[in-house]
């Protein structure tokens, strides 16, 4: 669509989302509420078209726009976030490794994935809104210099 369009036109939305999945920020498993984001900025001369579009949660979204993540395209199309502190996070098209490149990766970044990884401590039990308001309440009562964990009752 070039730079005759800000907004993205239905075919490049489908295949947008073809592509993304949701979210591509390393790590975010957000596939709804999700937006299309020109690496280069439409105001500063880039294209509405699918090599200079990333798929964002909201809240990336606005982590890029606020300056506090910077997305870059490499040449093999791999989305790279680099924070102002220099730190950087690849995101390399989710079809484009099958699981043993995958595993790999993360054994080489220590990352160690089990069955327990994202299980919970919830029992599937009903809330407790007296306790959790409570909770809430003692919170906000917490002065500011008091290390979390500390009870406000001590």
């Amino acid at each position: 669509m070039g730079r005759r369009w800000l907004r993205r036109p239905p075919a490049i939305r489908r295949a947008l989302n073809s592509r993304d999945k949701g979210c591509r920020f390393p790590g975010c498993s957000f596939t709804r509420y999700i937006d299309g984001h020109h690496v280069k900025h439409w105001a500063h001369g880039g294209e509405t078209k699918l090599s200079n579009l990333v798929t964002l949660c909201r809240f990336h979204h606005r982590q890029v726009h606020e300056g506090k993540v910077e997305v870059q395209i490499l040449d093999d199309g791999v989305f790279r976030f680099v924070r102002p502190d220099g730190q950087s996070f690849d995101s390399p098209n989710p079809g484009a490794k099958d699981w043993n490149e995958l595993v790999a990766a993360h054994d080489i970044r220590r990352i160690r994935i089990t069955a327990s990884t994202a299980v919970t401590l919830w029992a599937g039990e009903a809330l407790d809104e007296g306790l959790a308001v409570e909770w809430l309440m003692q919170r906000t009562k917490r002065a500011k210099n008091v290390p979390a964990g500390t009870s406000v009752t001590q």
